[in-house]
């Protein structure tokens, strides 16, 4: 008798190092059951769907779907509680301290807006500087532009070295007792760098700015943990991060948002509306 062949590993169906069982892991996104041969490489653009997030969307809209913070039947307040019960989870997965430091938003494009619009419109002037990094995406990029042109700050762009990511003596150059914000990403969507963020935070404290971070990267893959970070303000996106279109997260720390003028208005901003003038929330 001859020994058999040794057979070989099937990677759809032999659990991967460190326990990671694809096959098990391909079979909760709904997407690849009903497309066997798909391979997807774009979740850095926008991440696939699992059947838990669908199935829940779905489940709300039957059974309790109502208007949220508007009601006081019976379904607004439920929907209200689990409005709210997903800004304590989003703040348990931050390790925000605050609930209320945990602003929903279209999308972490939004949230760097209205950063940029609210706390950039207030607290800026003509000649201040903003420093961003050449890994930043457009959404990190052209809100400072916009705010540039309308008060006249100055965007100041720190270099990657060789490696491709963040040169911190660059960086750390380019800090002025002008800068007021840096803006800079987590993880860089084009090259994959990871930023030293809390380095790049305990720089720009000492400088006297202020940090934004975009997470948009980070959120779906590292641990985040914005207390340990040190930064001021985090934004991250749904959809990047398995989660539905069209949502995303600003957080804040509070004794900031609480500084910052209304950038839209709305009803649900509101205490009081009369013709003459509105008393915010």
């Amino acid at each position: 008798m001859t020994a058999a062949s040794p057979r070989k590993a099937d990677p759809g169906r032999e659990p991967m190092p460190g326990g990671f069982d694809l096959r098990r892991l391909r079979q909760q996104f709904p997407i690849f059951q009903n497309n066997p041969d798909l391979v997807f490489l774009d979740s850095g653009a926008s991440a696939q769907k699992p059947a838990a997030v669908i199935d829940r969307i779905a489940d709300y809209y039957r059974t309790d779907y109502a208007n949220v913070h508007r009601g006081v039947y019976r379904l607004s307040a439920r929907s209200t509680e689990l409005f709210e019960e997903a800004r304590v989870k989003v703040q348990r997965f931050l390790n925000a301290a605050d609930p209320r430091e945990i602003i929903f938003v279209r999308g972490a494009t939004e949230a760097i807006n209205l950063v940029a619009q609210s706390w950039g419109g207030a607290f800026l002037e003509a000649g201040d500087e903003i420093v961003v990094s050449e890994l930043e995406h457009h959404s990190n990029i052209v809100p400072w532009q916009l705010l540039r042109d309308r008060i006249g700050i100055r965007i100041v762009v720190a270099p990657i070295d060789a490696t491709g990511g963040l040169d911190l003596p660059a960086f750390a150059a380019r800090l002025s007792p002008r800068t007021r914000l840096v803006a800079i990403t987590h993880l860089a969507n084009a090259t994959g760098a990871l930023v030293p963020v809390e380095t790049v935070v305990e720089l720009a404290h000492r400088a006297g700015a202020r940090v934004l971070v975009d997470g948009c990267q980070a959120a779906p893959r590292l641990p985040v943990d914005v207390q340990a970070l040190g930064c001021d303000f985090y934004a991250f996106s749904g959809h990047k991060t398995y989660g539905p279109t069209g949502i995303g997260v600003l957080w804040g720390r509070h004794e900031l948002l609480a500084a910052m003028p209304p950038w839209q208005g709305g009803g649900e901003m509101i205490l009081n509306v009369t013709f003459e003038k509105t008393v915010y929330q």
